[in-house]
C-alpha cells in the first residue's frame, strides 16, 4: 500500500470517526434498522477484497483481523450499555456520553494496533469494515435493550 493511499484512508477514518462520535453523542431517535453500518461493511469488504487481491492474507493476518473484529464487537456491546435510552413523545431516543466516545476510540485504537502484527496497512484498509461491524453490533444491543424495556414492539 502506498503512502498516498494510507494517508487517504487515515483522513477518511478521521472523518468517519468524527461523524460517528457527533451522532453517538447527540440525542437521536433509535431506529430498529440503520443502513449506515451495512453500507460501511460493504465498502469495507470491497476495500479489503481489493487489498487481498494484491496482498494475499496469511492465516496469521486473517486470524488477527478476526480477533480485532471480535474485540470490537465485545467493546460495541459494552459501549451500547453506556448509551442512555429514553422515551420522548412515543419515540425511543438514544444518546451516548464520554464513556461511549472513549470506547469508540479504544476500539479503533485496538484495531489499528493489529497493523503492528499483520501485513502492512491491513488495519487501515479494513477500518471501514471494522466501523460497520461494530456499529451493527451496537445497534443490535440497543434495539434489544429497548425491546426488553418495552419501548419497542417485538
Amino acid at each position: 500500500m502506498d503512502h498516498n493511499t494510507t494517508t487517504a484512508n487515515l483522513v477518511i477514518t478521521a472523518a468517519v470517526l468524527v461523524w460517528l462520535l457527533s451522532r453517538q453523542l447527540t440525542d437521536r431517535p433509535l431506529r430498529e434498522k440503520s443502513p449506515i453500518g451495512l453500507v460501511l461493511v460493504v465498502i469495507g469488504a470491497v476495500e479489503t477484497a481489493a487489498y487481498t487481491t494484491s496482498s494475499p492474507l496469511s492465516g496469521h493476518d486473517a486470524g488477527m483481523l478476526a480477533a480485532s473484529l471480535a474485540v470490537g464487537v465485545l467493546l460495541a456491546t459494552v459501549r451500547a450499555f453506556t448509551v442512555r435510552l429514553s422515551l420522548k413523545g412515543g419515540t425511543v431516543m438514544r444518546q451516548g456520553n464520554l464513556a461511549t466516545a472513549a470506547l469508540w476510540i479504544a476500539g479503533l485504537g485496538q484495531h489499528f494496533l493489529i497493523d503492528t502484527t499483520v501485513a502492512a496497512g491491513l488495519g487501515t484498509v479494513t477500518v471501514l469494515l471494522y466501523f460497520g461491524v461494530v456499529l451493527l453490533a451496537q445497534q443490535q444491543v440497543l434495539v434489544a435493550r429497548a425491546r426488553r424495556d418495552g419501548a419497542l414492539a417485538r
